[in-house]
């Protein structure tokens, strides 16, 4: 079972923000003993922890194989308002091999996040 997952960024208010319009609920939002700000989201069951950095720490690989996937109610209506607020699309929707409604943003950061309709068909 997975506890969560951890990710870097360089913009923790903007990445919150984000995480929290795909319906990810802050759960902290506190510094670290080191000096780094830290969220922790819930999306779902699991749990997405962020660390602000600075400096020229590598943020992530742009391939879409590393992503985080998270399940979205309305997705033909939320791509477009991301998109919108200046949010890159990286994959139009398309049906996922699973069946549902898919298409993929970048994060903030740059990072792949897969947008799966939370309701089949």
């Amino acid at each position: 079972m997975l506890k969560h997952v951890s990710f870097l960024t360089r913009d923790l208010k903007a990445a919150v923000t984000f995480y929290e319009r795909l319906g990810a609920v802050t759960e902290k939002h506190l510094t670290t003993a080191e000096g780094f700000g830290r969220a922790v989201l819930r999306l779902g069951t699991g749990r997405l922890q962020l660390f602000e950095v600075t400096g020229e720490v590598p943020l992530p690989h742009p391939h879409w194989a590393e992503h985080v996937a998270v399940y979205v109610s309305g997705l033909r209506t939320l791509l477009p308002q991301l998109r919108e607020s200046g949010i890159q699309v990286t994959r139009e929707v398309q049906p996922s091999p699973g069946g549902r409604d898919m298409a993929f943003v970048l994060d903030p950061d740059g990072r792949q996040v897969e947008l799966l309709e939370a309701d089949a068909g």
